[in-house]
């Protein structure tokens, strides 16, 4: 299992696992058979239409409307929704840069470019070297550390699942262990949000896992500014606890 890290604006680091070869060609098959049904449907209204009588009017529109979505199709949604196509939102993972950002222009446009889709609006036996060029690139991607495509490399991007997996929402925090007998230590933890919450937590978790000045940093800072909201003068020197006993009071006294 491939994982890559992200740094957040909060110089948290984030992880990712990466997306598999398996999870990319599977995203791939859905958004061709999506096209293909799409395709389907045009030529047989083409087909059946008497406008489309004229040779030269029926490959003009077969040119407007069957190959520039297809060809189009992969640049234009990943930019639209910031890394995806609807193959890869059915899987669960999406493109981003290798800082964490989402993509733009330049990157799905250079991936488009070194996928090989554009010759498909050929008439000549080009198009029957695409299949030969997703296999090379597969073959690529199962050889990067990275699991990049030509494309990626040269762009610096990668196909990661979405889901973070130091990544926690409300409900993880409403999972924290609680006793009935508990008595709260810090009655004003409720002036607090459940946001606040979250970002505690997520905190908390990276500084188990990870080490640096960082990170000791940003608990040092959330640890102070949460004793000046709660009215305490210092912070107890056992940072980490005293933000779990924080975490706990939240949920005892707002739950």
């Amino acid at each position: 299992m491939t994982k890559i890290n992200f740094t957040s604006a909060q110089h948290v680091q984030i992880e990712y696992e990466i997306a598999s070869v398996f999870q990319r060609v599977a995203a791939y098959i859905i958004d061709t058979i999506i096209l293909s049904i799409y395709l389907f449907v045009v030529m047989m209204a083409v087909q059946f239409d008497d406008f489309f009588t004229n040779m030269g009017t029926w490959l003009f529109f077969m040119l407007l409307l069957a190959k520039l979505p297809w060809i189009l199709y992969q640049p234009v949604m990943e930019y639209l929704t910031g890394g995806q196509t609807i193959g890869k939102m059915a899987l669960g993972i999406r493109v981003l840069k290798l800082n964490g950002e989402r993509v733009g222009w330049r990157e799905v446009m250079t991936r488009w470019l070194f996928r090989g889709d554009f010759l498909w609006i050929s008439t000549s036996y080009f198009i029957f070297l695409i299949p030969f060029w997703n296999i090379f690139d597969a073959f690529v991607v199962a050889l990067s550390n990275r699991q990049q495509r030509i494309g990626d490399s040269l762009v610096g991007t990668i196909v990661i699942k979405n889901k973070s997996s130091q990544y926690y929402q409300l409900a993880d925090v409403l999972k924290i262990k609680t006793n009935e007998d508990y008595t709260p230590i810090y009655p004003k933890v409720v002036r607090f949000t459940d946001e606040d919450m979250i970002f505690i937590k997520n905190c908390i978790q990276h500084r188990k896992k990870y080490k640096g000045k960082e990170i000791d940093s940003l608990i040092m800072k959330i640890s102070d500014d949460t004793a000046q909201l709660l009215g305490i003068e210092e912070p107890p020197k056992e940072r980490i606890k005293f933000l779990e006993t924080v975490l706990n009071d939240y949920v005892v006294l707002t739950r």
